[in-house]
């Protein structure tokens, strides 16, 4: 599966911001993306035999993809 860019990402979280801006989906990502972005794994995911967010979700990205990412959010 190809690699979403940062941009690509910032679109759809800010679509989902416009439409729900209290969602509790958005505060996770942001916990997870916030802590991937200094290098850590996001969380475990019970549901996905113990594979981590960024594991299962997100191979491949390097940290600098999600700081871009909390960057173009806002996400401090």
């Amino acid at each position: 599966m190809p690699q979403r860019t940062a941009a690509e990402t910032i679109e759809i979280y800010q679509g989902m911001r416009r439409i729900r801006p209290d969602s509790s989906i958005l505060r996770e990502v942001r916990y997870q993306y916030l802590e991937m972005a200094e290098g850590g794994d996001g969380g475990t995911m019970g549901w996905a035999d113990g594979q981590t967010c960024r594991e299962y979700n997100y191979p491949g990205y390097p940290d600098s993809f999600f700081a871009q990412v909390c960057e173009g959010m806002g996400w401090k």
